[in-house]
């Protein structure tokens, strides 16, 4: 909640000696690094004191229509309210591997309901993600915001790229499983197995193989998200497609460039910087660029909206969607929660394929070999101690 990934930036006071021309001595030192800290309580502050106004609001209009609410904020102090000894296990290991620096954060995103159905994918609840008025991905998203509000019509803001697959079957309760974790950890009564609630008729959409929930967070396991990634690249024979806003934990750009130099087929659809919500993961992400290009695969930045999605493809075949980036944060064992379904089903992948692969490269921009900027070649100093700590 304090962002402690955010005081980084707050390095820059440390050169105001040099451009003074003040030599750096333990005397002229101290002021600096009181300044720094002055910085880092402010910047804390100010986003502890912003967050409590906006989720407080947001949890008290939630409470009075009778929804309960908690703060997803790991309470390191407070035991499980439960009986189940797994849970209460999994929490202890939680305060174990937990680290301060990592803020470590719930990333998941996924609804169930009457054990039926459910949703995952990228989205979180915030006017960017949810709309009725589709965005024209031809248009700048700024300045659709701003055509909208002139002529005071509906959702006036900038709209980003993101979505959420539907199931429906018996994966509800697997997914429902993981949502009581969290709530059980995070301090709410154990509701138990969730009830299955029944429909007449058959189960809308497309019938697919097989279905498997990887899930990851701080505890003593590896990380099973990147592990499922990993295999997934390594086994392509033929295709694979990714659109993900943060692409370059090192493990991931290894593996899409050893699948490439065999002969793989791999598409890359990121974010471009001008629509990318973090500056610092961009820049990590471009100083990729080179070693993926070099390898042959095919680098895409998408154009006028942030694309938040997080989908991938593989060989047609399988697929993966849910709440991951592939950066450090989610990519490395310990740090944030993040859950994913992996899908077997050809009409499935297709699907993507043909709907968000192809309906996205007409509006990205081609990264071409020897045209990547300077970022990919020179990264800024922040960025680097940002990746040295995994924050990012």
């Amino acid at each position: 909640a304090a962002r402690p990934r955010q005081w980084i930036k707050n390095v820059l006071v440390f050169a105001a000696p040099g451009a003074a021309g003040i030599s750096i001595t333990l005397r002229s030192l101290a002021p600096v690094v009181a300044a720094f800290a002055a910085w880092c309580l402010v910047a804390s502050g100010t986003y502890l004191l912003n967050d409590a106004m906006d989720v407080e609001a947001l949890a008290h209009r939630l409470r009075t229509w009778g929804i309960q609410v908690l703060d997803s904020n790991l309470d390191f102090d407070k035991d499980p309210d439960t009986q189940d000894t797994r849970l209460r296990e999994q929490a202890r290991l939680i305060k174990e591997t937990s680290r301060m620096d990592a803020a470590h954060v719930d990333h998941r995103k996924v609804i169930t309901i009457d054990g039926r159905i459910a949703y995952c994918g990228s989205a979180n609840f915030g006017a960017q993600y949810l709309f009725h008025v589709p965005f024209d991905p031809a248009i700048e998203a700024h300045e659709e915001a701003d055509r909208v509000r002139k002529a005071n019509g509906p959702e006036p803001w900038w709209k980003w790229h993101d979505g959420f697959v539907r199931f429906e079957g018996p994966v509800a309760r697997d997914f429902d499983a993981y949502f009581r974790e969290r709530w059980v950890l995070d301090g709410g009564d154990d509701y138990g197995a969730v009830t299955t609630i029944g429909r007449m008729g058959p189960p809308s959409g497309i019938p697919v193989g097989a279905i498997s929930l990887r899930a990851n967070q701080p505890d003593n396991q590896p990380n099973h998200v990147r592990e499922v990634f990993l295999e997934c690249i390594a086994e392509a024979q033929r295709s694979i497609f990714i659109e993900n806003p943060y692409v370059y934990q090192t493990a991931v750009v290894e593996e899409l460039c050893a699948a490439a130099r065999r002969g793989v087929r791999v598409d890359l659809i990121v974010p471009a910087l001008k629509w990318n919500d973090n500056e610092f993961s961009q820049d990590a992400m471009q100083h990729e660029y080179p070693k993926l290009l070099d390898a042959s695969v095919r680098v895409y930045e998408y154009q006028n909206h942030f694309t938040h999605l997080k989908m991938a493809t593989f060989d047609e075949r399988i697929s993966i969607v849910g709440s991951a980036n592939l950066n450090f944060r989610s990519m490395e064992n310990d740090n944030d929660f993040e859950l994913v379904a992996r899908v077997e089903s050809e009409e499935f992948a297709r699907g993507i394929n043909a709907e968000v692969r192809d309906a996205d490269v007409p509006f990205s921009q081609k990264i071409e070999p020897g045209k990547v900027g300077f970022r990919a070649r020179v990264r800024d100093p922040r960025t680097v101690f940002l990746v040295w700590r995994r924050l990012i």
